[in-house]
């Protein structure tokens, strides 16, 4: 009996010392900021840090005032993903809330902060007691996000457009012990925040162009992501009194369901359209692409359903007239450039091009039995690569669309 009762509290020793131990174990803080507003791969990259499949993920639009449009792209964006979206909104009556905030917020995977007036958005969390409710969901490991005004938040300070004539420093919440910039590539705020490290008004810190990113961990530095080889995070720091901006070196995302570069052919091309005869063919991709441009300088709209693949031919309409376009228009399509051309299974191609200032164009072309079918324009990106990364996150789905086609088209 008395060998039986030593037994039993090694067990019971055991496993409370267990649970001790299980209990003593701190949830991982994590933080994502970047430079600009939202998009779609930097919430696919909240999701995955929630490492939960349909996680529940807030919204919070308080420095937009809740703006209608901001919650319409939210939901858009959260449409084509694997989440459970939600949306805090603090511009509310207590008879239209039946949660509080608290209640909402500590329920999440992840919280993601969207961009407009920081110091406004400030005010009112602290007025709402959201700052302290952010707190405990930063303690309790939920992943907290947000790009602009929603980057500045977690840390000490931050660049903002927040206040009348002129950019300022806005004080955030201190989560993170550094200052931040968002926007970095904005010459006058990357002036000012080089000055004012400079003169130490603020801590040293990090700053992100509008497409990159940085995830902290329990406060440190953990990784930086991009969505091209443009757009990058920095330390800034002051070294033997000069500005010192460290590139963080970012890994580019691209969707796990990627193609491989392997997997299909590219040609570069490099040329305008001007450089090419005028001509009404479908032999390639790249004739068919210099035929919908001629077409399109020539004011011929109605052969458009000509070179359309077949699910695009019911989008244009018969009783099209004619109109010839102005010089300034024409010269705009003789001088675009074609860029390159992408190929995958002999079945979907596309074309890069570039007619708008800021932006690569991708144009999607089927081959329905030998000829090159238009499938519509896409935009690509703001640099090759991430046209590039576009077509390969697309060409499968498109190369769906193309087996589903009519046996009697």
């Amino acid at each position: 009996m008395k060998k039986l009762f030593i037994i039993l509290s090694l067990i019971a020793l055991f496993h409370h010392n267990g649970l001790a131990q299980t209990s003593s174990i701190k949830p991982e803080q994590t933080i994502f900021i970047f430079g600009g507003d939202i998009n779609q791969k930097f919430i696919q990259y909240i999701v995955d840090l929630t490492k939960k499949q349909n996680p529940k993920v807030c919204y919070i639009p308080t420095a937009s005032a809740d703006n209608v449009e901001n919650i319409k792209y939210w939901n858009f964006i959260c449409k084509k993903l694997s989440i459970e979206p939600y949306v805090l909104k603090v511009w509310v009556s207590s008879a239209d809330t039946p949660k509080t905030f608290e209640e909402t917020l500590l329920g999440m995977d992840a919280i993601v902060v969207g961009g407009g007036n920081t110091l406004n958005m400030m005010g009112i969390w602290k007025a709402q007691g959201i700052d302290d409710i952010l707190r405990k969901a930063l303690k309790k490991g939920i992943v907290l996000a947000g790009g602009s005004a929603g980057s500045i938040c977690w840390f000490q300070s931050g660049i903002s457009d927040s206040r009348p004539v002129k950019l300022s420093v806005v004080n955030g919440l201190g989560f993170l012990p550094n200052s931040n910039c968002p926007h970095y590539s904005d010459s006058l705020r990357k002036e000012l925040y080089h000055n004012l490290i400079k003169s130490k008004e603020i801590e040293p810190g990090y700053a992100s162009d509008d497409l990159s990113g940085i995830i902290f961990k329990n406060g440190k530095l953990i990784e930086a992501v991009s969505i091209n080889e443009v757009n990058n995070s920095y330390y800034v720091s002051l070294k033997n009194g000069t500005i010192n901006s460290q590139k963080i070196t970012s890994q580019i995302l691209i969707n796990k369901d990627a193609l491989p570069v392997s997997a299909y052919t590219t040609f570069d091309v490099n040329k305008s359209i001007k450089n090419y005869p005028e001509l009404l063919d479908q032999s390639s991709a790249l004739n068919s692409y210099i035929s919908i441009i001629n077409i399109l300088k020539n004011g011929q709209h109605s052969k458009l359903k000509q070179v359309a693949s077949y699910y695009l031919k019911s989008s244009y309409s018969d009783n099209v007239s004619d109109v010839k376009v102005d010089e300034n228009k024409e010269n705009t399509l003789l001088n675009s450039d074609i860029n390159k051309v992408l190929i995958y299974k002999d079945s979907i191609a596309g074309i890069i091009n570039k007619r708008q200032k800021d932006y690569y164009g991708l144009w999607y072309f089927y081959n329905e039995n030998g000829k090159w079918m238009s499938a519509g324009e896409d935009i690509g990106g703001e640099t090759l690569y991430e046209s590039e990364i576009t077509f390969r996150e697309k060409a499968e789905m498109h190369l769906k669309r193309v087996q589903k086609l009519p046996p009697n088209r």
